[in-house]
């Protein structure tokens, strides 16, 4: 009987804080061998073609590597986003940026395929960006999960005003003298 009226209140903290966050996934997926199987790769198409890919069903980055994000506007009117990664991530960004070189790595953002990139030369920074394909919506939601570079936290836009300006009285002329206290 103890036990249920410790349960039931850690429960309840349980479920509000698990409530307080939106849930936003982004995953970033490498080509895989076709012949690999249905237990370790799964299919896709590339977005702006009707390409099929087979890609690996294990994500090499995901939302957990994520510091933080610098949302941009593309060049085709959508949305890109920049993302700041840890130190795991920037690992794996490093190393499957090496091992995949020539190969396609697949953005997926809440499961919709946003974005196929050729991985070209090996990325050491710890940033990766998906150039375009988002929503605004995608990016509110991140906004409120993710650091934006740029932002402080918790910090509204407010419009900046001047400074007040500081009045300074001329200098008296020379020929002037100051009254003495006699």
């Amino acid at each position: 009987m103890r036990f249920s009226r410790f349960l039931l209140p850690l429960l309840a903290l349980g479920l509000m804080g698990a409530a307080s966050k939106p849930k936003v996934t982004i995953r970033f997926h490498t080509e895989a061998n076709p012949s690999s199987g249905p237990e370790f790769s799964i299919s896709a198409t590339a977005p702006d073609s009707s390409q099929k890919v087979t890609l690996s069903k294990v994500a090499q980055i995901s939302e957990s590597d994520v510091l933080a994000i610098f949302p941009f506007p593309a060049a085709n009117g959508s949305m890109g986003c920049a993302f700041k990664l840890d130190a795991h991530g920037r690992v794996a960004l490093e190393t499957l940026s090496t091992e995949f070189r020539g190969g396609l790595l697949f953005g997926f953002v809440n499961g919709r395929v946003v974005t196929a990139m050729l991985i070209d030369r090996r990325v050491g920074d710890g940033v990766i960006t998906i150039p375009s394909g988002l929503t605004p919506q995608d990016i509110e939601m991140m906004k409120k999960v993710f650091h934006t570079l740029g932002e402080k936290k918790n910090q509204k836009a407010t419009p900046k005003t001047d400074p007040p300006q500081i009045v300074v009285p001329p200098p008296l002329p020379a020929s002037v003298t100051a009254p003495r206290g006699d």
